[in-house]
């Protein structure tokens, strides 16, 4: 059984999503609006329950380093934390943040991919990936254990550390740019060679779009489906003009960041909104010759049995993916 909660980072309007195991609902869903100390109390009231943090990327460090070597002998356990150890002593220099995992991929042996290095031999190449968490978070976990790390049901990870690996094996995606547009808080992700690469903030957030809406006379249309506002041209004119300077913005600030070349993955609710999609599609295309795909879910994602919305992803992925043991039982 597990608790997976999902920060929607923002310093003053704290959000987490919460994924809970329950064998008669499968996963269920819901949100707090609570910070991240008081999300941790709560995991004290529920000892046998593993409990999975997704945190704001901007809470984390990473560093990646390409190793190639042969090994006549087969890799052990000792072996690999040696390979480990080898690049944490170089990370360490160059950040004060608190080492938190390790990660491989890109494995090649004799050339051929794998997804593990243990008891492999001979011509071996690897990336190592080390992740590291900001003093700040640490410190928020540690008032309340001690040692967190000692805490065997405590795990934390960036939140879209398995969305980046989702889409390098699913759709072979190399690079691009992960655009979270949440209600009071905007962030990208810029991934090259499947790592990170920048991670920042901006501040065309969901409720700047909605004060648009306001400020134009058009809020109730907000909540209008894509057909009734086609229904209603002057509306719908309104509406258009709207999203096109919203869009126009959105377009400038990513290519004040010269991101213009990578293809962008949309996670937020605003994706709801078709013409939003639309609009921002042809501005962004006729731009850099590139596209936006609204990135909820696809079919190599179990949904176990409900909606899930836009926000939900990263959760879902890693569901998916990590959890997949549990989600058996679950499903038993």
């Amino acid at each position: 059984m597990f608790y997976l909660r999902q920060e929607n980072y923002d310093p003053k309007y704290p959000k987490f999503r919460v994924m809970k195991s329950q064998p008669e609902f499968w996963l269920q869903n819901y949100i707090l609006y609570e910070s991240l100390s008081t999300i941790i109390d709560s995991t004290l009231q529920y000892p046998k329950y593993k409990h999975i943090f997704l945190l704001d990327d901007q809470r984390f460090t990473f560093f990646s380093y390409n190793v190639e070597f042969t090994n006549e002998k087969k890799l052990t356990l000792n072996d690999i934390q040696s390979l480990v150890q080898e690049k944490l002593a170089l990370a360490e220099k160059q950040t004060k943040e608190k080492f938190l995992f390790s990660h491989f991929d890109c494995i090649l042996v004799n050339w051929i991919e794998k997804q593990f290095l243990i008891w492999e031999k001979w011509n071996i190449s690897c990336r190592i990936i080390l992740v590291f968490l900001n003093r700040e978070s640490c410190g928020i976990f540690n008032d309340k254990f001690w040692d967190f790390q000692s805490q065997k049901n405590i795990e934390i990870y960036p939140e879209s550390f398995q969305t980046i690996n989702f889409l390098r094996n699913n759709m072979d995606m190399n690079d691009f740019l992960l655009l979270y547009i949440r209600d009071s808080h905007c962030k990208w992700v810029l991934v090259e060679d499947w790592f990170y690469k920048r991670i920042e903030s901006l501040n065309l957030w969901v409720n700047a779009l909605m004060q648009m809406y306001k400020d134009n006379g058009i809020s109730k249309y907000w909540y209008k489906n894509y057909e009734e506002i086609e229904n209603n041209p002057f509306a719908k004119n309104i509406v258009v003009q709207t999203l096109e300077f919203y869009s126009e913005m959105l377009c400038k600030r990513i290519n004040e960041k010269k991101f213009w070349l990578q293809n962008i993955f949309v996670v937020s609710s605003i994706m709801k909104n078709w013409h939003f999609m639309e609009i921002f599609n042809k501005l962004y295309s006729r731009e850099n010759n590139k596209y936006i795909v609204p990135f909820h879910y696809s079919e190599d994602l179990d949904l176990f049995g409900r909606n899930r919305e836009p926000e939900d992803i990263d959760a879902l992925i890693y569901a998916n993916r990590v959890l997949w043991k549990e989600i058996q039982w679950i499903k038993k």
